[in-house]
């Protein structure tokens, strides 16, 4: 089968939405010829999955800029599309990550493109941009958030297929944009396992080196970060250390850190050494919408975790079975202390309970089986 697969961000290993892409990129590629239309992907082993790539990387001139907002557009791609011509119906699939590119699905639809449309909503656009601007209350951002709604129903209703990340996501675009149940299909975020499985629980007695990962200049994992900091640690600050790494820390959280002397890695490389030296993975999330991939790469090491009920949204994560969940402080707190106390019996139950549900579900072998099923579905 011949694909195109358009993206607005590269896949690759350094982020929630990067990891998301490359999951299906990786599931896409094991039985197919696929063509890669975007940024450019840094990694040479995932750019080599690819029949071919075409980029869409260089920088646009101050006239372009101009002619972009001009079109209520907010990103470089609009340009650098419309320039390029691609023969759609040399393709069976196209398939597109996001469900904030109106102007793709317009162009591909008025090509008289007869192959079929996947669009993978990442989360609820409209919901995700309206959070995005609630954060940071600038007239683009605003922007983005009234325009969201439009684009998103368009692709969604031009689209054969909609793949979505939760159930919740599911529902909600049916509430907005009317779209047939049947159309939709949840297929879940997945990541690839650590080369070894970790499983190592903390004797009892030894701290509990806490992780705590995301964008923490977006709003909900730095209202997380910092309700961790201010109101969990101080009732386990003696049995737990917590490491906070993630991109672009803002100004009250690097305060948090330096007043709590909590260790905090701005912006790092690579998440696996945190992961590796990570006895537990918090996922304090109360708002946002798709799916916190941060969980399923915990899993993927074999980590416990402790979440909210929002964070584990996507998730079939039982409390005290396959993890732990907790809405307050005193909660949140007490799993912690839960887990640091079980007998290596008991956390080794847990964790294999855990790395079951990882494997069946949220593997990136569990999401190739699923993604090639669909795509078989197609060609009918």
């Amino acid at each position: 089968m011949n694909i195109l697969q358009i993206s607005i961000q590269a896949p690759g290993y350094n982020s929630g939405g990067t990891l998301g892409i490359l999951q299906f990129s990786y599931a896409l590629t094991r039985n197919n010829k696929v063509t890669y239309i975007g940024p450019k992907i840094e990694s040479e082993k995932i750019e080599s999955w690819f029949e071919k790539t075409i980029y869409m990387s260089r920088k646009l001139t101050p006239v372009e800029k101009l002619q972009s907002l001009m079109h209520m557009e907010f990103d470089k791609y609009y340009i650098l599309w419309n320039k390029m011509d691609i023969k759609f119906n040399d393709y069976d699939v196209i398939y597109i990550d996001f469900t904030r590119w109106k102007y793709v699905v317009k162009s591909i639809k008025k090509s008289g493109y007869k192959g079929r449309i996947i669009v993978r909503a990442h989360n609820v656009e409209k919901d995700y941009l309206w959070v995005e601007y609630k954060s940071q209350r600038t007239i683009s951002s605003y922007i983005k958030s009234v325009l969201a709604g439009h684009r998103e129903k368009y692709m969604v209703n031009m689209a054969d297929m909609i793949l979505a990340i939760t159930p919740e996501d599911k529902k909600r675009l049916i509430d907005l944009y009317k779209v047939e149940e049947q159309k939709i299909v949840v297929c879940p975020v997945g990541v690839n396992s650590s080369k070894h499985r970790q499983k190592k629980p903390v004797e009892k007695g030894q701290k509990l080196n806490c992780l705590i990962t995301g964008s923490l200049w977006f709003g909900p994992n730095a209202t997380g970060a910092l309700w961790v900091l201010k109101e969990v640690m101080p009732k386990v600050s003696d049995i737990c250390e917590l490491t906070i790494a993630g991109a672009n820390p803002n100004d009250e959280i690097m305060n948090a850190c330096r007043e709590t002397n909590t260790l905090l890695v701005a912006s790092p490389e690579s998440m696996k050494p945190y992961f590796k030296a990570a006895d537990m993975v918090l996922v304090p999330i109360f708002d946002g919408g798709g799916m916190k991939v941060k969980v399923a790469e915990a899993m993927s090491y074999n980590l416990p975790i402790v979440t909210t009920s929002h964070g584990k949204i996507g998730y079939k994560i039982v409390d005290r079975e396959t993890g732990f969940i907790a809405d307050n402080p005193s909660g949140f707190a007490e799993r912690i202390r839960e887990y640091w106390e079980m007998s290596p019996e008991k956390k080794d139950k847990l964790l294999d309970r855990e790395w079951d549900l990882y494997r069946e579900n949220y593997s990136l072998e569990a999401i190739c089986t699923m993604i090639q099923k669909l795509l078989e579905n197609q060609g009918d």
